[in-house]
């Protein structure tokens, strides 16, 4: 398993580009419905790049290392569902312009 820390930056990377990908959507956003739903959206992109960071932090089972284990391999899925569906959530929005 690779370090906190690459796992940190690994999550940054990949929010970073989310989030840009928002911003460019937004700014060529032709309705203020459209605007406020990508607002709400990078706001879940905030929230989640905020609990996971912290769910790095902090893994259950810090004595038993088949539980830290088991924990950062559900934390990686739970990242790699929650970006695709943060993905897939903007891309409808490029599908509305």
């Amino acid at each position: 398993m690779a370090s906190k820390r690459q796992l940190k930056k690994e999550v940054i990377a990949e929010v970073m580009l989310l989030f840009d990908e928002a911003l460019i959507i937004r700014s060529v956003a032709g309705s203020e419905a459209m605007e406020s739903e990508l607002e709400e959206l990078m706001d879940d992109i905030m929230i989640f790049t905020d609990d996971t960071l912290r769910r790095i932090d902090h893994p259950d089972g810090k004595d038993t290392p088949a539980l830290v284990k088991n924990y950062y391999r559900q934390l990686r899925e739970h990242i790699q569902t929650s970006t695709q569906n943060i993905s897939d959530r903007l891309d409808q929005f490029i599908e509305g312009l």
